[in-house]
């Protein structure tokens, strides 16, 4: 039997045991457990606020209107919208500086983007400040900031078991670009440099990625020139894909959608997929372990 983890919220996880034919059968994935579209979501009402305890000062958390309404003055009061696809999860919360701020209580999120804002957050024990664009594997303790935020946050499995928990500041990613067409006789023409690109036909398809690499997995922040459609590919790892900017038709074996900002998608492991993108575009993405290990498949483009 397989064990897998499906995300109920941001935090709380319920382990469920399927077979591995169940598993299998289950990457046919339905258009629910590939594409999620934000404004299908409504967003959750939550206040956090600090506490005196015997053990020290905590940060008590309620969620839901009435319990909201509730809250103590000084609260902050923020909204979360979750993804929630069978091999991981996406949350996106929105905090406001005239609304108290930002405060959430960590718990099982493995992954942290910061979208918007800036604030501080616990590292291994230790409280970080952390900026537009910054990462965070495997944040702890109680994420607060006094202006407005937004954060993306993930639970996912990474591929290392008590991976170290870091830090990735936007200052010390690697930076590439790839672009590739065909010449009239068939041939393809792959580039990754900024001055070979500069002789790219306007046809090309063209890619920027940005990497955050930290232990036991990795987050790519994309942008995406108008082209398509891109080649074929397939991975031995699901992604989780959250769409910041732009228009793309994202296609999964008989699956055919509009992907845009606020919006979510699962490329599932094994499964060919590929793009048109329909305008200049970004996303969030990270990788998760898949409902059924694949062996890994040769390195294709994205």
């Amino acid at each position: 039997m397989l064990r897998y983890a499906v995300a109920l919220s941001a935090t709380h996880l319920l382990i469920a045991t399927v077979s591995p034919h169940d598993a299998f059968a289950a990457q046919t994935s339905p258009l629910s457990e590939t594409f999620i579209a934000g404004d299908s979501l409504t967003p959750m009402e939550f206040a956090a606020w600090d506490v005196s305890t015997d053990a020290g000062s905590q940060t008590h958390t309620v969620r839901g209107q009435l319990a909201v309404d509730q809250a103590p003055s000084e609260a902050s009061r923020y909204t979360q919208k979750s993804y929630v696809f069978p091999t991981g999860s996406i949350h996106v919360l929105e905090f406001k500086k005239d609304h108290g701020g930002m405060r959430h209580a960590l718990t099982d999120e493995t992954t942290l983007y910061m979208l918007k804002g800036e604030g501080q957050v616990e590292v291994a024990g230790k409280v970080v400040s952390i900026k537009e664009k910054d990462v965070v594997s495997h944040p702890s303790g109680t994420l607060r900031g006094d202006g407005d935020a937004t954060v993306v946050l993930w639970v996912v499995t990474g591929t290392k078991n008590n991976a170290k928990p870091m830090v990735v500041r936007a200052a010390d990613t690697t930076f590439g670009q790839m672009g590739y067409w065909y010449k009239p006789d068939g041939e393809r023409v792959l580039v990754t440099t900024a001055e070979e690109l500069k002789d790219a036909p306007a046809n090309a398809i063209r890619l920027d990625m940005t990497n955050y690499a930290f232990d036991g997995n990795g987050l790519v922040v994309t942008k995406n020139y108008k082209s398509g459609p891109t080649n074929k590919t397939r991975g031995d790892r699901d992604a989780l894909l959250y769409i910041v900017s732009g228009q793309m038709n994202f296609f999964q074996d008989d699956i055919d959608v509009i992907a845009g900002p606020g919006d979510a998608i699962r490329e599932t492991a094994g499964r060919y997929h590929n793009w048109i993108r329909l305008e200049d575009s970004s996303f969030l993405g990270i990788g998760t372990a898949p409902l059924v290990a694949l062996e890994p498949d040769a390195q294709s483009d994205y």
